[in-house]
């Protein structure tokens, strides 16, 4: 039942980053590398920061890091100029989820995990709501910038997610 959780809060997650991208689109470049009241700077770094924190913490959890470099090669912000190069970005994050996620058992979700030897050591499944959590505080900042450039993603919260999930398995939207 827990890995079940999570892949459906990692399934919310994919469905709310694609409403902010699909919002973000719409924005000029100006808008895009405005600087925010939040996050990381504008629209663009702040969505950027939460691509490299999920694809760090993923690739420590899949084993795919290097373990002479835990905190990866990190891509530069200038290699993701706009917003199609981002989703690009996250579209291959999402892949390396999934693919984690479909082999995910409960007993993988409780193991104990450490970043580092020294370090106090937490069940996988904590790791990975911490990561979803990360998600969700940088996707409101995006939301609330968005908003003020005129270009709302709409509902995201999760409530909104699960409604349209019960539509569908219903046969409407």
């Amino acid at each position: 039942m827990l890995a079940d959780l999570l892949r459906m809060t990692y399934d919310y997650n994919a469905w709310a980053n694609a409403h902010i991208f699909d919002a973000a689109a719409q924005l000029n470049d100006e808008q895009l590398n405005a600087p925010g009241d939040a996050g990381h700077g504008s629209i663009r770094g702040t969505l950027f920061h939460m691509l490299n924190a999920h694809k760090g913490w993923f690739s420590w959890f899949d084993g795919s890091f290097d373990p002479a470099n835990p905190r990866g090669d990190w891509p530069d912000l200038d290699a993701y100029p706009d917003i199609a190069s981002l989703r690009a970005y996250w579209d291959e994050l999402d892949a390396q989820t999934t693919r984690f996620l479909a082999g995910l058992t409960d007993e993988d979700a409780e193991q104990p995990k450490a970043e580092q030897p020294s370090d106090p050591q937490f069940p996988l499944w904590q790791y990975m709501l911490h990561v979803a959590n990360h998600g969700t505080q940088h996707r409101s900042e995006v939301a609330a910038m968005l908003t003020a450039h005129g270009y709302s993603p709409g509902g995201i919260d999760m409530i909104f997610y699960m409604e349209e999930k019960a539509q569908a398995a219903q046969g409407g939207a």
